[in-house]
């Protein structure tokens, strides 16, 4: 399949997206963008689009967290056919650029497009998944495509561990078929997909009282091209945490600097492209410092310097005002975690040629005056592997002692991939229909919320599709505009596929 050529946007009425098609998206992507959706703060655009559900005259369930369902009757003609779950999330990745200051709270992202791609402006776009509401509000407010009852089940928290497909009430759905709009490659269909849990590290803090002679300083590792932690773990780019760490390791050992504060990454899905620590040391030992911090830096540019050419270590001064810094038990336990704890690809697929089975994220770091907790990502195609790797973090854990413990939580199941399903055959007749062309079938290493909606409905048929979307959970996340039209035409052709 080629993709259209792009078109001039027309600015008309204050609208950025004005003149895209088709008009109807666009209209409700734009919209949506308006409105401040982080996770945990969904509440505004729940009570958006429940209120544009009811106006229309649709049943909505709305819970006690904001997930949504709404349900519209089938077409003439298609009232009777099997209904069609719906399924987005309304949340979205909160990033922005270094010295860009962006409200997230209470301020919705300004988008900008550059040729054929809508962009945020130095923000994450957003289209993961904003793609997929306004896919869902587009059918909704159609009346002109053909479609079997739909039940459009729009989640919140799914960017922090999927936390409303845990809520959801899955006796409220009648339907047996979903259709998720969580993709981003139109040329594929979404077939199958990883599930994934959350780790919990934490080293409770022992301090000491930091010598007031001492320079305090910020050691920080930033502009790496960081990525959605699932999608893009198979590119090897650097994890700033993880990077941190080893940093660290050769302060601590060859400058006897103390550490008082870590911090690092900005999601549990993202591969971290930022982290810091706040350092005191003898002010003799900063030159000395300085060179081994350099030396390293060099080391660690040239292992990733196709991954991420934009990697920047730097060594400042804090005007950060502290007391106490970590004991030296403490600050060896967290270079010990830092630089233990597997990231990355743990193992590939055996069955599926290049797709990964198994990988952890060091996802967090962050420290308080009780514990510096670490909080990993691990996402498998198969379980078992899944859990190996959390009892490997808990085994350091307890290697490590000084009262390091281990918390799962988010624990959300893998979605296997069926090559009978009838939702997947009948996309492939659409798909063919419309473009004249096998499309590819994708089975991914991502955790979609779908594995739970898995759990929740008894024989569940499920599929993913969706436009072309890039570096998303990044600043540099962009939708390629000309390719939204074919997702809208395979939905519409797959909805009439079906009626039986």
């Amino acid at each position: 399949m080629s993709f259209p050529a792009g078109k001039t946007v027309d600015k008309r009425d204050n609208s950025i997206l004005a003149g895209l098609e088709p008009a109807i998206f666009f209209g409700f992507f734009e919209e949506l963008s308006a409105i401040p959706r982080g996770s945990y703060s969904e509440k505004q655009v729940s009570d958006h689009i429940a209120d544009f559900a009811r106006a229309r005259g649709f049943e909505v369930y709305q819970d006690e967290i904001y997930n949504l369902l709404i349900k519209k009757p089938g077409t003439p003609g298609y009232e009777n056919s099997p209904t069609v779950i719906l399924h987005g999330h309304t949340d979205i990745v909160c990033e922005s650029d270094e010295g860009v200051d962006h409200d997230f709270k209470n301020e919705g992202i300004k988008l900008q497009v550059i040729g054929d791609f809508i962009h945020g402006t130095g923000t994450t776009l957003g289209a993961d998944n904003t793609v997929g509401v306004a896919f869902a509000m587009s059918l909704l407010a159609s009346d002109d495509v053909p479609h079997p009852p739909l039940e459009v089940v729009l989640t919140v928290q799914e960017e922090v561990g999927k936390g409303g497909a845990q809520h959801f009430d899955g006796t409220k759905l009648s339907g047996k078929r979903l259709l998720d709009m969580n993709w981003h490659d139109p040329k594929s269909l979404f077939a199958g997909c990883a599930g994934d849990i959350s780790v919990r590290f934490k080293i409770p803090v022992q301090w000491e009282p930091r010598v007031s002679e001492q320079t305090a300083l910020s050691l920080r590792i930033s502009g790496l091209s960081s990525g959605h932690s699932e999608f893009d773990i198979h590119l090897e780019r650097a994890n700033a945490i993880v990077q941190l760490g080893r940093l660290l390791r050769i302060v601590i050992r060859d400058t006897g600097a103390r550490v008082a504060e870590v911090k690092g990454g900005v999601n549990r899905y993202v591969i971290p492209g930022e982290a810091e620590a706040i350092i005191s040391i003898d002010a003799s030992r900063i030159v000395d410092l300085r060179q081994r911090i350099e030396a390293e830096a060099a080391s660690i540019a040239l292992e990733y310097n196709a991954s991420d050419p934009n990697l920047k270590v730097t060594v400042s001064e804090s005007g950060r005002q502290f007391t106490q810094v970590f004991s030296a038990q403490s600050a060896r336990a967290l270079v010990d975690a830092l630089n233990l704890l597997p990231n990355g690809v743990q193992s590939k697929s055996l069955q599926v040629e290049g797709l990964v089975e198994s990988s952890n994220t060091v996802a967090l770091l962050s420290s308080d005056e009780e514990a510096i907790e670490i909080v990993n990502t691990v996402p498998s195609a198969v379980s078992s592997r899944r859990y190996n790797i959390v009892d490997k973090i808990r085994q350091l854990s307890e290697l490590i002692g000084n009262g390091a413990s281990v918390e799962t939580f988010a624990d959300c199941p893998e979605w296997p991939y069926n090559p009978h399903s009838r939702m997947l055959n009948a996309a492939k007749a659409a798909y063919e229909r419309e473009f004249g062309e096998q499309p590819h079938v994708e089975v991914s290493h991502s955790s979609l919320e779908l594995g739970l909606f898995r759990k929740k409905v008894l024989d569940i048929d499920m599929l993913s599709i969706g436009p072309e979307a890039f570096d998303v959970h990044t600043t540099r996340e962009r939708l390629n505009h000309t390719t939204v039209d074919l997702t809208w035409r395979l939905l519409k052709s797959l909805l009439r596929e079906l009626r039986t």
